[in-house]
């Protein structure tokens, strides 16, 4: 089941990959174009300096991180051990947010693989 949601995810215009990380920047399921390596280690960065920046700042938890450049990245902080990922180029970050809410009690409560 999770692999099959996170390949409608990857339907989405402009995803590439589509990952699901636990807290301890364990990869527990990734889905995305045959033969490309996941930017995994970007979003472990990623998460990891906007938590930085948010307890530096006083401004509390991180629940989302939007990357908008050529490559794009959309990190979403389900639950604490469950961070979703959504990359790629092109396509709107607002779909890609508004899938990943759609499919949010899917790629919360499923197993990891």
């Amino acid at each position: 089941m999770l692999q099959r949601v996170l390949a409608g995810l990857c339907r989405l215009e402009g995803v590439n990959q589509a990952m699901l990380i636990d807290d301890s920047g364990q990869l527990l399921a990734s889905v995305g174009n045959e033969g490309e390596i996941p930017p995994f280690e970007d979003a472990i960065e990623m998460i990891e300096v906007a938590r930085e920046t948010g307890h530096a700042l006083g401004l509390g938890n991180v629940h989302e991180v939007w990357c908008e450049s050529e490559d794009r990245m959309l990190i979403d902080v389900a639950l604490p051990n469950r961070i979703m990922v959504l990359s790629g180029r092109g396509g709107r970050l607002a779909r890609w947010r508004h899938a990943l809410d759609r499919d949010r009690r899917i790629l919360t409560t499923t197993h990891r693989m």
